[in-house]
């Protein structure tokens, strides 16, 4: 994963504020959780940083290139939703490793990264 960074990053719905000057970095492999209770912006931070919402004012960087106004598809970010996230017939590790294998990734590439968010989660036992 890439370094992640916003400056100044504001968005709004019909005058309503839901980022107001947010600016955060995220190091090139950390593992970042955003957390709050429902319509404190935490979607509309992702989707803003994947590209699927534009952004009133700030800049995007991902892998120190602005992509404030790069499309979704040429950002190279995957997202997961909440619903609909996670298949019933298949396991954790099924799972967590179907978007790589989607995207091609390597299997060796795809064991450790498996591997390394199994143990942040310690979701060990499933």
């Amino acid at each position: 994963m890439a370094e992640v960074t916003l400056e100044g990053v504001n968005k709004s719905y019909a005058g309503v504020p839901a980022l107001v000057d947010v600016s955060l970095q995220v190091a090139d492999g950390a593992f970042v959780v955003f957390v709050g209770p429902s319509g404190c912006g935490k979607s509309t931070l992702l989707r803003s940083i994947a590209g699927l919402e534009g952004i009133q004012s700030g800049k995007v960087f991902i892998g120190g290139q602005d992509v404030t106004d790069v499309a979704p598809s040429d950002r190279d970010v995957a997202m997961v939703f909440q619903s609909y996230a996670l298949y019933p017939h298949m396991t954790v590790r099924q799972n967590v490793e179907f978007g790589m294998k989607v995207n091609k990734i390597p299997r060796e590439e795809r064991d450790r990264s498996i591997a390394n968010a199994v143990r942040i989660l310690q979701l060990e036992d499933y």
